[in-house]
């Protein structure tokens, strides 16, 4: 037998609108392109785990005192910028890569969270961060019964 899967149509338009404003940023903001091969921040993938939402965002070469972290109730904000890295000058130079700068992304959230009990973690290049459901967002699947 087949499992359904549960249609959320709230995430095909958080979906869309990750994508309208990395094309926005690109059109408007070219100037910033600081991650090369990449979207003007970090990659971030969101999931949901348990009763919790779940963030996971590839950061290499920052410390973890380098990245804020902001939360609303519609959003949760990452910035932080990469320290200057000293400029190699020398006659066998043959390709720079490494950037350096600012970013600033921010993630709609797709429900209401507990914000005194989100919990955040670095290791590795990959920031990941816990924000546990509001209790009110637990209880709002309910049971019909059928007459």
């Amino acid at each position: 037998m087949d499992k359904m899967t549960r249609w959320r149509p709230f995430r095909e338009l958080v979906d869309v609108r990750d994508d309208f404003d990395r094309i926005v940023e690109r059109l408007f903001k070219p100037e910033m392109d600081l991650w090369e091969g990449q979207t003007k921040a970090p990659l971030v993938d969101v999931y949901e785990e348990n009763d919790n939402i779940v963030m996971r965002a590839e950061i290499p070469g920052l410390r973890k005192d380098e990245i804020d972290i902001s939360i609303t109730d519609e959003a949760v904000t990452l910035s932080g910028k990469k320290r200057d890295v000293k400029e190699v000058k020398r006659e066998n130079f043959y390709r720079k890569e490494i950037r350096e700068g600012a970013f600033l992304r921010t993630l709609p959230l797709p429900c209401a969270i507990d914000r005194a009990k989100v919990k955040a973690s670095y290791n590795e290049g990959v920031l990941e961060i816990v924000l546990p459901k509001a209790a009110e967002e637990k209880k709002k699947e309910m049971k019909v019964n059928i007459e």
